[in-house]
């Protein structure tokens, strides 16, 4: 098996749409025994629900592709991500074509688990980072986007 370029698992999104926020996963009321472990597969996955926790639910970057190197240090390579944009304004596809909003965000979380990862990020990071601190430079994300000509 060789560790220098182990492939990822490819994490497939659901087709299904809807717009509800019913799907959505929060794993902040999971309790985190300090003895679990984590695999190299669950870090895209907790990457991807922490990218929608930072960004207090304005973006999700997720599809994540690519391969590990075992250089020093570890290093993923991930190519091809997608961004969804929850847009108040129902703008579309402010990140491109494959940026669903909030379709693409239900498909992640009708399928993502938290793994030990998630829980351990969100309690040990993410609880301890105020409000006031996450985030802020995305608070007139929608504005300035609002703004550019495409």
């Amino acid at each position: 098996y060789d560790m220098m370029h182990a492939p990822l698992d490819v994490f497939a999104e659901s087709d299904e749409e809807s717009e509800d926020d019913s799907s959505e996963d929060d794993c902040s009321g999971d309790k985190v025994e300090d003895d679990e472990v984590f695999t190299v597969a669950d870090i895209p996955q907790a990457f991807s629900h922490f990218t929608y926790t930072y960004t207090k639910r304005k973006l999700l970057v997720c599809d994540l592709q690519g391969v590990l190197s075992t250089t020093t240090p570890p290093l993923f390579e991930l190519t091809d991500p997608v961004i969804h944009f929850m847009s108040r304004r129902k703008m579309k596809s402010i990140f491109g074509r494959t940026d669903r909003g909030y379709k693409g965000r239900n498909g992640f979380f009708r399928t993502h688990k938290c793994s030990p990862l998630c829980r351990m990020i969100n309690r040990r990071w993410i609880r301890k980072v105020g409000e006031h601190q996450r985030s802020s430079h995305l608070d007139d994300l929608e504005e300035q986007i609002s703004n550019v000509a495409f």
